[in-house]
């Protein structure tokens, strides 16, 4: 005898609300350091960033004794290389695209990234298209759509600004759509801190090399107990444990329920930004409401599960063996 079993995974609702609180804050702090006072070039930011993050793992593996999963994770170079390229190439996107257009606007942009990545995941991934998530996508997009037109700023930037800014910032959410399908396919069980841990590292220093050899080194006066305190929220927060929990999520979930709860973080970041830099408009309330109902359409439907009297999902079974 069958019956349909209703599920919330409470697992998945937490870490992706912690994923979406922190990843709100960059494009904050790169408007603070990076767009706005130039404390720090955008290589050179993007390198703190990546290695503050990077010792916040070492530190737990270093506390943990898991050094055995990072000798294992060394026999293939050449996965973390492509998946820090791909972290490089965000960076590069979302920390000079400030430069041109609004802090919020790289957000959106970078956010956009969850429809590349349902597009493209089936291609190069265990993924499948539904009608369900099609409808979850479409709605977001037309939400992340209404948040974009409320941070586009017409009418104070020239349309080169306009051109590069923006095309910096889908850059970036190119880039993070290809990091996030590289996971899947590379690194399909656990160990997310070690792996983490290494993209990072690999990235950092990548992003040295490039700010040695294009920009001038921030002075010593620009680390002020100010910057220090964002970079150490967007290097622990939103590098070290985010993307630790993002890749859990992909590896359990798939990248595209993981990276749709990206839809979120635009409006989040919004908020942060009407907050701190006096950036808001009307259209984000109601973009807002769309996002959230795509995300819910993808994300958070409750599965069907056929269980027999004994309990045993059968379902999951018969998958296991096809």
């Amino acid at each position: 005898m069958f019956s349909s079993v209703k599920r919330i995974d409470l697992g998945f609702l937490l870490k992706a609300t912690i994923i979406v609180v922190l990843w709100s804050t960059p494009p904050l702090v790169s408007k603070l350091w990076v767009g706005t006072k130039g404390v720090f070039p955008g290589f050179f930011f993007g390198f703190l960033r990546y290695f503050s993050g990077f010792l916040a793992l070492f530190l737990i593996i270093l506390i943990t004794s898991n050094f055995k999963n990072l000798r294992i994770l060394l026999e293939h170079p050449s996965w973390f290389l492509f998946c820090s390229c791909w972290l490089v190439l965000m960076i590069f996107g979302q920390n000079f695209s400030v430069h041109y257009i609004l802090g919020s606007s790289s957000s959106v942009l970078l956010n956009f990234n969850p429809s590349l990545i349902y597009l493209f995941a089936p291609l190069f991934v265990d993924e499948k298209y539904s009608s369900k998530k099609t409808l979850g996508f479409f709605v977001s997009s037309f939400g992340i759509g209404l948040v974009f037109l409320a941070s586009l700023e017409l009418g104070s930037i020239t349309i080169v600004d306009f051109i590069v800014g923006n095309g910096l910032g889908f850059l970036s959410g190119v880039a993070w759509a290809g990091y996030s399908i590289s996971l899947k396919r590379f690194f399909q069980e656990g160990q997310s801190e070690e792996v983490t841990a290494l993209n990072l590292l690999i990235a950092a220093i990548i992003l040295l090399m490039l700010s040695v050899i294009t920009e001038p080194l921030p002075p010593v006066e620009s680390y002020s107990l100010e910057s220090i305190w964002g970079i150490v929220v967007i290097g622990v927060g939103a590098a070290a444990i985010a993307f630790t929990l993002y890749l859990q999520l992909i590896q359990k979930y798939g990248p595209t329920r993981a990276g749709n709860i990206q839809f979120m973080i635009p409006l989040i970041s919004l908020i942060f930004a009407w907050i701190f830099l006096s950036e808001f408009s009307v259209f984000v309330l109601v973009g807002g409401v769309f996002c959230a109902i795509g995300v819910a359409l993808v994300n958070y439907e409750i599965p069907q599960e056929i269980v027999n009297k004994n309990g045993k999902n059968e379902f999951e079974s018969s998958c296991q063996k096809e």
